[in-house]
């Protein structure tokens, strides 16, 4: 798993690359601490499970109620069907693309 972060547009950019489990989740968990607009670009992402899901649902969670938001980067592909069988793809600021995010503020 590699995490890269830089400032993109005002928000901290999040994009790991790899698989986000029970082995790699605390590492992308502590990316995600931070108290400011984020988003997290899940395009590298090629497997994610529940441990995962709990990382992403808690960041929005921490975010939210920080007056921060979470915008999640998700493509079609492994992670999109995941979030999507789960119902999470309402709960969640979603969008398909990196230029998506940026350009809705």
């Amino acid at each position: 798993m590699d995490i890269s972060t830089r400032e993109e547009g005002g928000w901290l950019l999040v994009q790991p690359a790899g698989e986000i489990d029970i082995a790699t989740a605390d590492a992308v968990e502590s990316h995600l601490a931070a108290d400011r607009d984020t988003i997290l670009d899940l395009t590298d992402v090629t497997f994610m499970d529940s441990t995962g899901l709990r990382t992403v649902v808690g960041a929005h969670n921490r975010l939210k109620e920080a007056n921060h938001r979470l915008r999640i980067v998700i493509p079609d592909g492994p992670v999109e069907r995941i979030i999507s069988i789960t119902g999470l793809t309402g709960a969640l600021d979603t969008v398909g693309t990196l230029e998506d995010a940026l350009a809705s503020g």
